[in-house]
């Protein structure tokens, strides 16, 4: 018996949801805490990294074992990437505009990884249809 250590397909839409849900209070300029606004940008970070999550890791309906195979290289990539962008930023900020380092949000960090990581998997398994396709 094969063990699912991801999310039903069907939380793929719920995370799109989530995602949308700051672009819409931006489009329409709603404030969800009109006098703290640390408070509400850290609750929008944070709903954008879980619907980055579920979209991330949700299952399709034609999962395989390349699929699987796919998904782990995605998330070494991203891995690099995010410590890669950890150890960098400040570096950047320091030497070339001369300012003084400041800590990066986690929320940023984690919503960078996770769209990293949704590009290089989207792309590969588009590649993987396209090479299905043309054996075909």
């Amino acid at each position: 018996m094969k063990k699912k250590i991801l999310f039903p397909s069907k939380f793929k839409f719920i995370g799109v949801f989530l995602v949308l849900i700051p672009v819409i209070l931006r489009l329409f300029e709603i404030e969800l805490i009109s006098n703290n606004s640390i408070l509400s940008k850290t609750i929008l970070e944070t709903v954008v990294c879980i619907g980055l999550y579920l979209i991330v890791f949700s299952e399709y309906k034609d999962d395989d074992e390349m699929l699987y195979a796919i998904r782990l290289k995605s998330i070494a990539y991203s891995i690099i990437f995010g410590i890669f962008l950890l150890i960098s930023t400040p570096l950047v900020y320091l030497f070339l505009w001369n300012q003084e380092t400041t800590d990066e949000s986690a929320g940023g960090i984690i919503m960078s990884v996770l769209f990293f990581n949704m590009i290089i998997f989207f792309n590969e398994r588009r590649r993987l249809k396209d090479d299905l396709n043309n054996e075909e």
